[in-house]
């Protein structure tokens, strides 16, 4: 599971990353400045947001798979 969350950390660390060169080629760069400005917040507080969902997300993996081991257990014996 945090590899999934890694890998989209990645994905948009790298797109944030894209965009920011772009914005430096760009002619009349200020116009867009404010809206690239509240992207990179909003996009700050979902990495935060997504850090913090990482233990709690692999803590459900874990137990979805401790409930499809003990669920085949329990057939077996059945």
């Amino acid at each position: 599971m945090s590899y999934q969350i890694n890998d989209t950390y990645d994905g948009i660390d790298q797109a944030m990353r894209l965009l920011r060169r772009s914005m430096k080629g760009m002619p009349e760069r200020q116009r867009y400045m404010r809206h690239y400005d509240e992207l990179r917040r909003s996009v700050a507080v979902l990495l935060i947001l997504l850090e913090e969902a990482t233990p709690w997300m692999e803590e459900t993996a874990k137990a979805k798979r401790a409930t499809t081991v003990a669920k085949r257990m329990l057939d077996a014996v059945r």
